[in-house]
C-alpha cells in the first residue's frame, strides 16, 4: 500500500513538471512538444485517479491516515 502510493504520488508529480516543462518550452522549440503536454497531462490526470482510488478502497482519506501510513506521525 505505502509503495504505491508513493508511485502514485510520484507519478503525479512527474507529470506536472513534465506538463508545464513542455507547456513552457512549446514557444521555443515548436509545436512538437504538444506530445510532452499530453504526456505529462495524462500521466498526472491517470495517477491521480489511480491515487484517489486507492485512499478510498482503504480508507486512507484524512491527512493523519496518510501520515500514519507513511510513518510520518
Amino acid at each position: 500500500m505505502r509503495r504505491w502510493f508513493v508511485s502514485y504520488t510520484l507519478g503525479m508529480i512527474v507529470g506536472a513538471v513534465l506538463f508545464l516543462c513542455s507547456l513552457v518550452a512549446i514557444h521555443w522549440l515548436g509545436p512538437q512538444l504538444w506530445v510532452g503536454v499530453a504526456l505529462g497531462g495524462s500521466l498526472l490526470v491517470g495517477c491521480n485517479i489511480g491515487l484517489e482510488v486507492l485512499k478510498r478502497h482503504y480508507q486512507v482519506t484524512t491527512p493523519q491516515a496518510i501520515f500514519r501510513l507513511l510513518d510520518w506521525s
